[in-house]
């Protein structure tokens, strides 16, 4: 980078390889005591990136940058967006702005995609938790799952399941063991075909429902496996 004429070049070359892969140590300066400055690194994929660091991670060893994006035709936005990169995947920073002493003591303007944006969100007030809601939407969640566990068969073949599927989308179906309940008066056992639907006396217009149902799902199955 050169300086313009007249100005001081604040953007100091240090191509200061980290200390070991991973290491928190650029030279003799902590990757942490550049927060704030404009830094430029370069990584084992030899990417070279600039911005501004907003923060080290040693948990999770990894730090954040706020980067000016990029527009299509490749010229600079007014953007920015954060990158986060591990610090393993670090092989050098090459050069680094300090920190201006009086940077903190303007005023800014926080902007969309601006650190001080990002930073009064985080910041905010947590809301409240209501947990009469959590308690019924764990309910409910236990509920439907065990709905969709009962609705597959145990030990029963390929077959078996797809005729259950398919009846249960026009009748309420349940298993038991390896037959099929239909609306708690049919029971069709296997090889589920219609002599094999049975009910008591008193449900005859529900087993003849089930019968003619069963019939025309498994010609509709068999049409599709053919």
């Amino acid at each position: 980078m050169n300086p313009v004429k007249g100005e001081e070049n604040t953007m100091a070359p240090t191509s200061t390889t980290l200390s070991t892969p991973g290491s928190l140590i650029a030279g003799n300066k902590r990757l942490d005591s550049f927060i704030d400055s404009e830094i430029k690194i370069r990584t084992v994929d030899n990417e070279e990136i600039s911005g501004k660091l907003f923060t080290v991670d040693p948990i999770t060893s990894c730090l954040a940058l706020n980067c000016q994006k990029v527009s299509l035709n490749g010229q600079p936005s007014q953007k920015y967006g954060f990158r986060i990169i591990k610090i393993s995947h670090i092989k050098e920073l090459i050069s680094f702005e300090p920190k201006k002493p009086n940077d903190r003591k303007k005023p800014v303007e926080p902007t969309k995609d601006s650190i001080e944006t990002v930073y009064a969100q985080a910041s905010s007030a947590p809301r409240k938790v209501y947990i009469d809601q959590i308690n019924q939407r764990e309910a409910e969640a236990i509920k439907l799952a065990s709905q969709q566990a009962a609705r597959i068969g145990v030990g029963v073949t390929k077959d078996a399941q797809a005729i259950f599927d398919a009846l249960s989308k026009t009748l309420p179906c349940r298993w038991a063991k390896d037959s099929i309940v239909v609306m708690d008066e049919v029971i069709i056992s296997p090889p589920y075909n219609e002599e094999n639907c049975r009910a008591n006396a008193s449900s005859t217009a529900s087993l003849t429902r089930v019968k003619k149902v069963l019939e025309g799902e498994k010609k509709r199955l068999g049409a599709i496996s053919k």
